[in-house]
């Protein structure tokens, strides 16, 4: 079953549209925005996205009206954002929480076992050489096997993944569409955000959150317990009150906010 609601065939109610969505005042707001899936459209491959520029230009423009309260939250790693956003210099929260750019200064929150981390890259490259179709995304403190291209196969990568994660002590299993992840148990974007809130930047603002995977839902869930406006892209079951079909779609409800 986990299976068929990563590939989007055991689709659920998805939230309310675009019309009913409310944000806040900008003197009262944070903006707090996922990367792929919810910046960008998803690509075949990691390294195959595009940036338009008006993505840039919103961003710019959201730090100047939200006086820099700003920060993209993904699993993707610090650097990756670096290179896909060179010119954005708000707080980036890499890797799911477990690496976090602040005021210029990257850093990972805690102490991950490398060696482990270096062994489960290794066999995952291993088992993926075996498939056509499987492709493998290392990260500074996990890895990401990715199914898209082979979805027919992707019985077989959750059954590798999740034996894979149980077998290591401190990681876990972290499902995402056409992708499943090992990564440390002790970090989730839930968690980095919450840090992020307490900061003298965006404490006492109310949180927008943006996202459109499974890795998203605890943070919409912890801005909407918080008063927040959280936002489902990608019309899948989510706790989030508010849906958007793309990010064409939010990039619109944005430019419009910050007009």
């Amino acid at each position: 079953m986990l299976y068929y609601q990563m590939t989007g065939f055991m689709e659920g109610d998805s939230p309310t549209d675009q019309g009913r969505i409310t944000l806040p005042k900008h003197e009262d707001a944070a903006l707090f925005l996922d990367f792929d899936g919810t910046l960008v459209e998803i690509a075949d491959r990691p390294d195959g996205i595009t940036v338009p520029e008006r993505i840039t230009t919103m961003l710019k423009r959201a730090q100047d009206r939200l006086d820099g309260r700003v920060a993209l939250v993904s699993g993707r790693s610090v650097s990756d954002l670096e290179a896909f956003l060179p010119d954005f210099d708000g707080p980036l929260i890499g890797a799911h929480g477990a690496e976090r750019r602040i005021e210029g200064t990257t850093e990972h929150t805690q102490d991950f076992d490398l060696g482990k981390i270096a062994t489960l890259q290794k066999l995952v490259e291993d088992y993926a050489s075996l498939q056509s179709g499987f492709l493998v995304e290392t990260k500074p403190t996990g890895v990401v096997l990715h199914y898209r291209q082979a979805q027919e196969h992707g019985a077989l990568a959750l059954h590798f993944m999740e034996s894979l994660a149980e077998a290591a002590d401190g990681f876990r299993l972290q499902p995402a569409l056409c992708a499943y992840e090992i990564k440390p148990d002790s970090v989730g974007k839930d968690i980095a955000l919450s840090d992020l809130l307490e900061t003298a930047a965006f404490k006492g603002k109310t949180p927008i959150y943006a996202g459109d995977d499974l890795t998203d839902e605890p943070p919409l869930e912890l801005v909407k317990s918080l008063g927040g406006t959280a936002i489902k892209i990608g019309g899948r079951e989510s706790v989030a009150e508010y849906g958007l079909e793309t990010p064409e779609m939010l990039l619109r409800l944005l430019e419009k906010w910050l007009a």
